[in-house]
């Protein structure tokens, strides 16, 4: 507020000037002096730093320069005097990979190569970044706009933290500066100090920097935004995340959402990436997460890829997330829905980036993990038909393509099913047990969509019959309602925990997608089994995000 009443007095005395010197030349600069330290004043009433609209590259467009040269111009001749009589150096190392500063300028480029520091935190809202391309100096750079003598909110510096500690767990060497190194700057080493050891308190830390940088301080407003967020346990660093990419999945989506998927999922965690190889399957990749340390596992790619990284979170009892870059990605519509005006893979960070999560049932099919479906008839022989040129050609065309080639076909099968301990012979083209289902998978549509929290499995077939086309007993599935299914002659539903079926000779099944074979399938399901983050507004009574025992 000292800062408010200094710009809105020097405004007003600009605008009087205007009324008592009547030269219109001179008038000009002095109305736009008074309306830049107006406009200035109005962004610390309302902490908006944002006002001077700096981009993520530290530019500031050249409309804003123009409109603020006169509290710019003031600001950098202050700038420029107290940096010419500062009694410490411009940058100063505070720990082996951490440094303080003031405001770059270009003759501090060869400082910051002779120190190795290639991780620059800016600060300051009001003054531009340098063009590191211009001087060929390979730097991350991360602005945090907050106005001089004002704090970060909670947010900021929770990202800024964060962004900190994952460069100087890379072997980094990282600065962060504001304009002067004395004070937003310091607040956020500060808060970094305390995010890596709790046991330190602000005392503490501000002893350690000062020790080092003389000038460092915080004002009041400064230190009471630093004690509340410390009191709030809001200084925490980020949770270990690993994704486990497959780069082939869904005719190599991944490398072209790569940056994308980083740009979200680096703000809120510490990211380790490993890729899938011809030799080196899913699983393997997430053990080898679980040694490093990672708590989340974000498995992208198809429902293949998924179901493998699956297995691993549940054996650990990790946290599983799904980022769809598969063909048919069945498992992230159930978990995200269809409809939205966000991309698939956007919808996905945004949700992981909400850090809730669900324990949801998965299933065991003949020693193997069932997260969605597993069947015979139809949906196994879809599988069959699509096969991997089409699926990246034709994306789900190729799945509909298998379909209608299977209808086309009607093999009703004969099958010994146990459903519990009920036992019965059936003659049927589709039979498919689901544990989650999207309405995208008609087959698994017998009764209300499958419910992947409810302890049981949905079993769905369709009746045999020679004399009509399945396609009408298919498009019943879809377009009925629950109550129309029920009382169909043609389709049938249970709801049940365990599923054995016998065949008369060796069969193809699927399983989420793959195709098997064999001559029976027994699946039961495991309540409750796998913690998945999930949309909390399609999933009630969903948790916050915490490391499970």
């Amino acid at each position: 507020m000292k800062m408010v009443k200094y710009y809105v007095l020097a405004a007003v005395i600009l605008g009087l000037l205007t009324f008592v010197i009547p030269i219109w030349w001179l008038d000009i600069p002095l109305w736009w002096g008074s309306a830049s330290l107006m406009l200035v004043s109005f962004a610390y009433i309302s902490n908006y730093p944002e006002l001077f609209r700096k981009q993520q590259d530290g530019r500031i467009p050249w409309f804003v320069r123009w409109l603020f040269i006169p509290f710019l111009l003031g600001a950098r001749l202050y700038n420029y005097f107290e940096r010419k009589n500062d009694k410490v150096p411009n940058i100063q190392k505070i720990e082996d990979q951490l440094y303080l500063g003031t405001r770059l300028v270009s003759a501090d480029v060869e400082h910051l190569k002779e120190q190795g520091i290639d991780c620059i935190l800016d600060v300051t809202a009001e003054f531009d970044g340098l063009d590191w391309s211009a001087y060929r100096y390979d730097v991350d750079y991360l602005n945090i706009p907050v106005l001089d003598h004002a704090s970060p909110t909670s947010e900021q510096l929770h990202l800024a933290i964060n962004w900190l500690d994952q460069h100087l767990k890379d072997g980094r060497k990282a600065l962060v500066h504001c304009a002067l190194g004395r004070g937003r700057s310091v607040l956020v080493m500060a808060a970094y100090l305390l995010a890596r050891d709790d046991a330190l308190s602000i005392v503490d830390v501000m002893n350690k920097i000062q020790s080092i940088r003389a000038t460092a301080r915080l004002n009041k407003h400064q230190l009471k935004s630093l004690s509340t967020v410390k009191q709030n346990g809001r200084l925490k660093l980020n949770r270990q995340l690993a994704i486990v990419a497959n780069p082939v999945a869904g005719g190599g989506k991944w490398p072209e959402n790569r940056e994308e998927i980083l740009s979200y999922l680096n703000n809120h965690f510490r990211v380790t990436i490993y890729e899938t190889t011809p030799n080196l399957n899913a699983s393997y990749m997430a053990e080898q997460a679980i040694a490093a340390g990672d708590e989340v596992l974000i498995a992208c790619g198809g429902d293949g890829t998924v179901s493998e990284v699956a297995e691993t979170a549940i054996k650990y009892n990790k946290v599983l997330g799904v980022i769809p870059l598969g063909t048919a990605n069945a498992l992230s519509q159930v978990i995200y829905g269809m409809r939205s005006t966000l991309s698939p893979v956007t919808r996905a960070c945004e949700i992981i980036c909400q850090q809730h999560y669900r324990k949801v049932d998965t299933a065991i099919c003949n020693d193997r993990l069932m997260l969605l479906v597993a069947a015979i008839g139809f949906e196994s022989k879809m599988i069959e038909h699509a096969d991997r040129e089409e699926k990246d050609s034709g994306g789900q065309m190729a799945y509909l393509s298998g379909l209608w080639k299977a209808m086309n076909n009607n093999e009703p099968m004969q099958i010994k099913v146990t459903l519990d301990d009920d036992t019965s012979s059936l003659t049927t083209p589709s039979f498919v047990v689901a544990n989650a289902a999207p309405l995208s998978t008609a087959l698994a549509q017998g009764g209300n969509l499958p419910d992947m929290t409810d302890g049981e499995l949905d079993v769905t077939w369709l009746n045999a019959d020679d004399n009509e086309q399945p396609l009408f007993t298919v498009a019943e599935l879809v377009f009925s309602n629950a109550e129309s299914k029920r009382s169909s002659d043609k389709i049938n539903h249970r709801k049940v925990k365990k599923v054995c079926v016998e065949l008369d000779s060796e069969t193809t099944y699927v399983i989420d997608g793959e195709t098997y074979k064999g001559q029976s399938v027994s699946i039961e399901t495991q309540p409750k089994s796998l913690l998945l983050l999930v949309d909390k507004e399609r999933f009630s009574a969903t948790q916050e995000i915490v490391q499970p025992n």
